[in-house]
């Protein structure tokens, strides 16, 4: 596992967990806001990239397009920076941009088994989307996980990352909305307020960042 270096300013490597995701208003009745929720996933991605660290992300199709432009954005090194997780029974569904982008080599997709019998639908996909997000976190190995708007998934995943990364930190910004926004009293408590309440994304980016490295070298 990659550890965080005693400079506040270097990931040095290490790989951040991006939770997010725009609901679907036909399965989400919750309040969100696209344009905040994008805002967020760029302000964070962006600064995760900066200080050398790699953003780790399940394919969900509003979200791994928009981290690996921004990835394009950056291309501080010639390795993937943004690595996507997939299961095979996304396959078919798997936007064109992301393809373009591993082929370009700005990410790298890494594909998962499908449970047997389960569709294309992330309803019904439950076994699939298990085995993917378990293989994910331990492969992966995050020292941190940001969550964002998203829907029930956005649940199963900070429950998952407790459990295979306990005692690591989370945090959940609260301002964009969707079920993320329940998860702010999870964070650390120094951050809940701005995480809470706070639009200044770059900003707060930054906090998460400089938060994680100052807990990183407490428990060093």
């Amino acid at each position: 596992m990659v550890k965080l270096s005693s400079l506040t300013t270097s990931l040095g490597g290490a790989s951040v967990f991006l939770s997010a995701s725009i609901p679907d208003t036909a399965r989400w009745d919750g309040a969100f806001n696209v344009l905040e929720i994008t805002d967020a996933v760029v302000a964070i991605a962006r600064e995760v990239l900066q200080r050398g660290g790699r953003l780790v992300t399940a394919a969900h199709p509003t979200i791994a397009p928009l981290l690996l432009y921004v990835a394009s954005e950056q291309r501080l090194n010639s390795h993937p920076t943004v690595v996507v997780y997939q299961s095979a029974v996304f396959d078919a569904v798997l936007p064109e941009s992301t393809l373009r982008f591993e082929a370009e080599g700005v990410g790298s997709i890494v594909r998962t088994a499908a449970a047997f019998g389960e569709s294309a639908d992330p309803v019904e996909a439950i076994q699939s989307l298990d085995l993917m997000r378990r293989q994910m976190l331990t492969e992966e190995e995050p020292v941190a996980a940001i969550f964002v708007g998203g829907m029930g998934g956005i649940i199963k995943e900070h429950a998952l990352f407790r459990e295979i990364r306990d005692g690591a930190p989370t945090y959940a910004l609260g301002h964009p909305g969707g079920a993320a926004a329940g998860l702010v009293e999870e964070s650390p408590p120094a951050l809940r307020a701005e995480l809470a309440n706070g639009d200044v994304y770059p900003a707060i980016a930054r906090r998460i960042l400089d938060d994680l490295a100052n807990w990183t070298n407490g428990s060093a």
